[in-house]
């Protein structure tokens, strides 16, 4: 403990409402990506069954919307915590209309 009685030894709480949101919202969002892996192991477990893979048309639509939530969750909290897109995925989604080429008549 300091001379003011803080204990050293843990992060500071939050002491703002913005950042008591900020936190309650990078915990839901890492709690639902969490459970969106665990999910696609269970089905993986469940599709594995006697050593072979057999998975349906609803099955690989079910895992497809497991990593799409994933994904979405791993975006927030990217966002949450507050950085940025890499360079080169930023390069790509944003073109200037001098990049983008017209179509050609025929």
């Amino acid at each position: 403990m300091d001379m003011n009685g803080h204990d050293l030894g843990q992060a500071p709480l939050p002491n703002t409402a913005g950042q008591v949101r900020n936190l309650k919202q990078t915990l839901q969002a890492a709690k639902l990506q969490r459970f969106a892996f665990d999910a696609a192991l269970a089905l993986q477990t469940e599709l594995s069954k006697d050593g072979v893979l057999r998975v349906t048309r609803d099955d690989a639509m079910a895992l497809a919307q497991l990593v799409r939530s994933w994904d979405v969750a791993a975006n927030r909290l990217r966002v949450l915590r507050g950085r940025g897109l890499p360079a080169a995925v930023k390069s790509a989604r944003t073109k200037s209309p001098a990049q983008i080429e017209p179509l050609e008549s025929v």
